[in-house]
């Protein structure tokens, strides 16, 4: 046999003749080399080929029993039965040196250099025996930091390791027969209940030369574990503290530490023996003294005296498994309340160590240079019992490892057969797929033909179990899912975002625009409430969802979108929450914001109102004005100051001054009136009375200007100042600081100019009954008081009839509010507007209506009055009839409601700016034609100047026309040249 070997080995190493080959095949054929029937023989195994280099499968054991045997089973299955070269290499010291042999590094055993490399080719591809527990952290950081080499842990290897305190079954069976006491229970070692140490050793039987010193141990190096110990039992006596602040255990022989329960007499003391430099003292110590046991700790001199001091003496001793040292005991674990991990890890170890997986690990390559290799080391799984006994079988016997794991393969293949890999029996990313139908299937029956390979994308590897075994499909992709790359053990669920809708895809769909998805491995998306939508495709939340452009969001946690209202700027994914904090978090881009023109306040953001003046409602959001002003819509200054410069100013003393002299100039004006415009009146016009008469009606036509500027028309930028300018003329004077005499309450303001009519009328005639106290030269003629009295509302009778007509000049707000157009800080309705409605309409029926009225009687009166020489009467109507030719003289009435029919258009249809236009056109269009057709004016020049369009009937000498009016320019029709 030693012969076939050794030719088997030369001949795998370099070409041999023929003749030596058919010997190597004749000593394999007698089976002196192999172990199991029907094995590979060495000349037809092969190595495992990677980018051109050939070597044998590596296999690294640890050098302890347990990982020596079972490397030793897995040499023989890859041999014999895979039919694979086996190198083993190492042994490793421990656990770790196995994690850096399989990575490749060139020195797994060296503490201070592994001689790792991130791009190493390893020659060593399994580990079957590894405690990962013991090293989790040190695992988790090479797979960190070496993710393309770092070693993979193929699961439990079919037992568990444990470390703990273990007693003979001999002593245990004795306790048990002689008083029904189970020494392997912790609780039964209680001196307070118990005597258990009449079945153990004495501590004076135990020579203290084969026990190491306590100064020479952890008891004396571990400070932080016996200061532990210490706070942790409150026990002052077991350890002590030396001058430099360390803590040592306490030996009272030197040898061994004593538990209080055994302290006062060491006749009840249990020997526990550990090894190393103290292996676990500080777990026996806690143990030991919180659950009140007399277990006496001792540390052995040296590795043999630690095999032997368990033989030698009826002991408790520290032992781990799987190992053989002790296996002829049958020793039995002593059991302890179950594992408390967060206690352990804070350093309380009262309670059970854990049991530890004892797993198996292959290299990262492995999967790809032999996948049968690694699907056999997945499988290997052998159970402690069978373990234990293989171990104490060689123990026993003597044998070499080899040979006892030859020999329990032999005996139980039932146990074995089941790990080597079948054709049919895929690895997790592969499937069954038919190469005659060149299709995967989902089952091994019924289909010829049948391997394995990797699953392509749009499908999964699925585990499959029949009566061969677990073996993997190809499965489609569920509908929610998908799968881009092959060899996939599961199908990934479509993103928050994505859905599919179709099986076997290899991607997911975003969804469109409109929907939104926030699950993953969703097969629709969800759409966004009614009248809403997303801005993109993938939306992954209901919160993408957003109003469309012109709508905006007024739920609260619900999306609920509405319509904005005129003068609301609304974009994409607007809502109320957005208006307010003028912020969005999709960007200003997104952010709904008022117009400029208008307002709405904080409050109640979409009630949106109209500004009478877009300058004064900057836009933007809520409760937003101009230049300091407040109230409801950026109308009101507040109160002590006036809007001027576009802004509130403060008011000042000059400003209230000016308009004390301002009144205190028009009354007297009104009384200077009196002589300027009661001169005798003539026929023919003088230059008097032709400047007098231009200048009148420059007043009547910026009058008319300032009525027409108050229409609810856009009007271009370069005329809206000429018009502020102009509406002086209507008694529009806000703007001029009247508030700083009149104050901020607008119905006040309101009233003062509609009383401003009948004071000044109650003042001209206070001026009347005062000059009667004049000298008789100087007195006023009643007449001529009242002809002034007629000229003074004749003047301001647009201004008189606009002012009257203001409150019912409601504009309505696209919040469905009015306001009175004049003064938009007055809702029309409200308290205010209600009091400003009486006064107007008091001004509208005794002012205007009533003027009117009386100058309809005087024009149809005045020819009587005249032919009866009537003068005083005639002379009262004076204002009427002196600025236009005698057979003209009652064009002053129908020229009278020329601004009432400006201003009722705004009133009429003060929302629609196109009638008012068209209204407005009819109005001065009608008097056009009629002044045309008339030619009322004693001036002929006043005549072309009040042709508005620049186009009249120009009546020439010699026309027919001109003759019907020379007739009735011609005297005896009843009128008086010289005295009226």
């Amino acid at each position: 046999a030693i012969l076939c070997n050794e030719i088997s080995e030369i001949f795998f190493i370099s070409a041999m003749p023929r003749a030596l080959l058919l010997f190597g095949l004749l000593c394999v054929q007698h089976g002196e080399s192999l172990c199991l029937p029907d094995a590979v023989v060495p000349l037809s195994r092969k190595n495992l080929v990677n980018n051109g280099e050939s070597y044998p499968v590596g296999l690294w054991p640890g050098s302890w029993s347990a990982a020596t045997l079972v490397t030793k089973l897995a040499k023989i299955l890859i041999e014999e039965k895979l039919g694979f070269n086996v190198a083993e290499n190492g042994p490793g010291v421990d656990t770790l040196s196995g994690f850096y042999a399989l990575m490749g590094c060139a020195t797994p055993n060296s503490l201070a250099d592994r001689g790792c490399s991130k791009d190493a080719v390893t020659h060593n591809h399994a580990n079957l025996e590894g405690w990962t527990y013991s090293y989790a952290n040190t695992w988790d950081y090479l797979q960190a930091a070496y993710p393309s080499i770092a070693p993979v842990n193929l699961g439990n290897s079919g037992y568990y390791g444990s470390v703990t305190m273990y007693v003979a079954s001999t002593i245990s069976s004795n306790s048990y027969a002689n008083e029904g006491l189970a020494l392997s229970y912790y609780r039964n070692y209680n001196v307070s209940w118990h005597t258990p140490w009449t079945y153990f050793t004495g501590l004076e039987a135990v020579d203290r030369k084969h026990l190491a010193p306590c100064n020479q141990t952890r008891f004396y190096s571990s400070s932080e574990d016996m200061k532990l110990y210490r706070e942790l039992t409150n026990d002052a006596d077991g350890v002590a503290q030396l001058p430099d602040g360390t803590w040592h255990a306490v030996c009272p022989d030197g040898f061994f530490w004593l538990p209080p329960g055994c302290r006062s007499n060491t006749s009840h003391c249990i020997p526990f023996f550990t090894g190393g430099t103290g292996w676990n003292i500080e777990e026996w110590m806690q143990k030991s003294t919180i659950w009140n046991m007399p277990i006496a700790v001792a540390v052995a001199v040296n590795w043999t005296m630690f095999t032997q001091l368990p033989l030698m003496h009826e002991s408790s001793f520290y032992w781990w498994t799987p190992d053989p040292t002790f296996l002829e005991l049958r020793p039995q674990a002593i059991v302890y309340p179950f594992n408390d991990e967060a206690a352990w890890s804070l350093g309380d170890k009262r309670t059970e160590n854990y049991l530890q997986s004892i797993d198996k690990y292959v290299s990262k390559d492995l999967t790809l240079l032999a996948p049968n290799v690694q699907e056999l080391i997945a499988n290997f799984r052998i159970d402690l019992k069978a373990l234990n006994f293989m171990l104490l079988e060689n123990k026993v016997t003597g044998e070499t490892m080899e040979d006892t794991a030859c020999k329990w393969l032999k005996d139980h293949p039932g146990s074995w057969e089941a790990w080597l890999p079948d054709d049919t029996k895929c690895f997790p990313g592969f499937g069954l797929y038919s190469t005659e139908t060149n299709t995967f299937v989902p089952n091994r029956q019924n289909f010829s033909s049948v391997v394995c390979i990797a699953c392509e994308s749009g499908r999964f590897s699925k585990q499959f179990n029949d009566d061969k075994g677990v073996t993997f499909t190809c499965e489609f992709c569920p509908t929610g899912t998908s799968q881009p790359s092959g060899a996939s053990l599961s199908c990934e669920p479509c993103s928050a975002g994505e859905y599919q809708d179709e099986e076997g895809s290899p991607s997911c769909k975003r969804c469109q625009i409109g929907d939104y998805q926030n699950e993953r491995g969703s097969s629709t998306c969800e759409s966004c409430p009614s009248g809403s939508r997303t801005l993109g495709l993938g939306s992954v939340a209901i919160s993408d969802c957003g109003c469309q452009e012109g709508d905006i969001d007024v739920g609260e946690g619900n999306l609920s979108c509405v319509t904005c209202s005129s003068g609301l700027a609304c974009p994409p994914m607007s809502s109320v929450q957005s208006l307010k904090s003028g912020a969005a978090g999709l960007g200003d881009a997104y952010v709904p914001e008022l117009k400029q023109g208008f307002f709405s306040t904080v409050s109640q953001p979409l009630e949106v109102y109209k500004c009478g003046k877009a300058i004064q409602c900057p836009g933007g959001p809520p409760g937003s004005c101009a230049g300091g002003l407040s109230g409801i819509p950026c109308a009101e200054c507040p109160e002590g100051m006036t809007w001027s410069g576009g802004e509130c100013k403060q008011c000042q003393d000059f400003q209230r001054a000016m308009w004390v002299l301002s009144l205190f100039a028009v009354f007297g004006f009104l009384t200077m009136a009196y002589y300027l415009l009661t001169s005798k009146v003539s026929g023919k016009a003088t230059i008097l009375f032709t400047t007098s008469l231009a200048m009148g009606m420059a007043v009547t036509t910026l009058q008319s200007v300032g009525i027409i500027s108050m229409m609810t028309v856009k009007w271009p930028v370069d005329l809206k100042g000429i018009f502020g300018w102009l509406q002086i003329f209507i008694l529009d004077i806000d703007s001029f600081g009247f508030t700083c005499l009149a104050g901020s309450t607008t119905s006040l303001r309101y009233i003062g100019s509609v009383v401003f009519f009948p004071v000044a009328l109650i003042w001209i005639l206070a001026s009347y009954f005062l000059s009667q106290l004049l000298p008789t030269s100087r007195r006023w003629e009643w007449a001529k008081t009242l002809s002034l009295m007629g000229q003074f509302m004749q003047v301001g009778f647009s201004t008189m009839s606009t002012i009257a007509l203001a409150p019912l000049m409601c504009y309505t707000h696209p919040n469905g509010q009015q306001s009175i157009l004049k003064y938009p800080n007055v809702i029309c309705g409200d308290p205010a507007h209600t009091a400003m409605l009486v006064a107007g309409s008091l001004l509208l029926s005794v002012g205007s209506c009533g003027f009117v009225a009386l100058c309809t009687y005087a024009a149809v009166k005045v020819p009587v009055w005249s032919s009866r020489e009537e003068h005083k009467r005639v002379q009262s109507a004076r204002f009427l009839l002196f600025r236009f030719r005698l057979d003209i003289w009652w064009y002053g009435v129908p020229l009278l409601i020329r601004g009432p029919l400006l201003s009722l258009p705004i009133v009429l249809a003060t929302d629609a700016p196109p009638v008012q236009v068209i209204c407005v056109a009819v109005v001065l269009m009608m008097f056009l034609c009629l002044q045309a057709v008339m030619w009322p004016w004693k001036v002929p020049l006043i005549n072309l100047l009040d042709c508005w369009l620049g186009f009249c009937i120009i009546l020439r000498p010699g026309t027919e026309l001109a003759s019907k009016v020379a007739l009735r320019l011609s005297p005896g029709r009843g009128y008086s040249m010289e005295n009226g």
